[in-house]
């Protein structure tokens, strides 16, 4: 049975004032606790700013919790710590909103997307209220069909709701200029993962253990993410596995779970190479760094996707990486040739040459493109992150 008491599945530490920011996503992943820790040990920041969290069970993707215990001492309520996104329902999410603002008073509002009725309505109190509404966002002109009207409705909403922006990187940044969104009062590096969490799990992993230890092959390709339409990833089998017929070697190793699965089970199963395509399931973000550690190079083929945090965790692993072109990160994040290649998710001759060129770099050569990639993710750090809320917080 459903709660509706505003209680947290935690007791969280306490501000002793109004705070200055409070910031609301739907379920936390672990992402977003390690963004949260950042904001939470910022010099400015510290006992200035609290947690909304709306469902702590199942969030927006049905059948698959990805939820991150929240540590007790950081200072996150959750609106209904058993229910889940489709059984609350936003108006009731949007109402439990509405009274967590008005019972901790904030001067600034940190807004996850504009797309559900919680979300605008925590714009909105901001509003109404006189205080900063900064919209966190990670959308990009190329991750869905866009029409003139829907854009210009876009356009209006984002000037009435929002008075500052923190985006992804260059596409998301872009798009809100396009928007009519002033670049002057949009920020940088919402898409952000601890990074020292998997270069440190990852490197002892690395020291501690073989690859033939932990079950996993001597040479793979690595995926992470849901095994949905959108990841494309029955592209990436069918690249893979004309790859292989060309006479690669490696492995494929596809870490996840979803609607997907058992049709790229069932591709796999009736191949040649039905022993090197290895389907791990769904992990914990506790236990991905092993996979990250023994991958020869990690892929990402998605033909939509606002960003793609595991590219930050497998660069943050230090892996050579190989990304789609539609991926929102890979303005940012991918130097083609020099921490690994983009390419175009459309085309599978495109995904198989891309596994053939990693395979035939010399180890020398991927090791130089694992320190490149550990070189750029430096810089999207969730210090970097806190830095620029603290900017807006205290933005005039």
């Amino acid at each position: 049975m459903l709660t509706t008491e505003k209680s947290s599945s935690v007791q969280p530490a306490q501000v002793s004032r109004s705070p200055r920011a409070v910031i609301l996503w739907i379920d936390w992943y672990p992402y977003h606790v390690a963004r949260f820790q950042a904001l939470w040990c910022h010099p400015s920041l510290h006992e200035a700013i609290t947690g909304i969290e709306m469902v702590g069970g199942t969030g927006v993707h049905r059948g698959l919790k990805f939820r991150e215990e929240i540590p007790g001492e950081l200072p996150v309520t959750t609106l209904f710590p058993q229910g889940s996104w489709s059984q609350v329902g936003q108006l009731k999410l949007a109402k439990a909103v509405w009274r967590e603002l008005t019972k901790q008073n904030p001067s600034s509002v940190l807004v996850p997307g504009y797309y559900n009725l919680p979300a605008l309505a925590a714009a909105l109190w901001a509003r109404i209220k006189g205080r900063r509404s900064i919209l966190m966002t990670e959308s990009t002109e190329e991750d869905h069909n866009r029409t003139w009207w829907k854009e210009l409705c876009k356009s209006v909403l984002l000037k009435l709701f929002f008075s500052h922006a923190i985006a992804g990187g260059k596409a998301h940044r872009r798009y809100l200029k396009r928007l009519g969104f002033p670049a002057s009062r949009t920020a940088r590096f919402y898409d952000v993962v601890n990074n020292k969490f998997f270069w440190n799990r990852a490197q002892a992993d690395r020291v501690r253990f073989r690859a033939d230890e932990l079950s996993l092959p001597d040479h793979y390709f690595l995926f992470v993410g849901r095994l949905a339409e959108e990841k494309n990833v029955n592209r990436l089998v069918q690249a893979y596995l004309d790859y292989r017929r060309d006479g690669g070697s490696w492995s494929l190793v596809l870490v996840g779970g979803g609607p997907a699965e058992a049709e790229l089970r069932q591709t796999a199963s009736s191949s040649l190479f039905a022993k090197d395509i290895h389907f791990e399931g769904l992990r914990t973000s506790n236990e991905l760094p092993p996979y990250y550690a023994f991958a020869g190079s990690f892929i990402l083929p998605s033909f939509r996707e606002p960003w793609g945090l595991v590219v930050n965790e497998a660069m943050a692993s230090g892996l050579p990486i190989m990304v789609s072109s539609a991926c929102g990160c890979a303005e940012d994040l991918v130097e083609d040739g020099q921490n690994g290649f983009l390419f175009d998710p459309n085309s599978t001759e495109a995904i198989s040459s891309c596994l053939r060129r990693m395979e035939d770099l010399s180890v020398a050569e991927r090791k130089a493109m694992a320190n490149r990639s550990c070189e750029i993710i430096a810089g999207f750090s969730p210090e970097a992150w806190a830095n620029e809320v603290d900017s807006l917080v205290g933005a005039q």
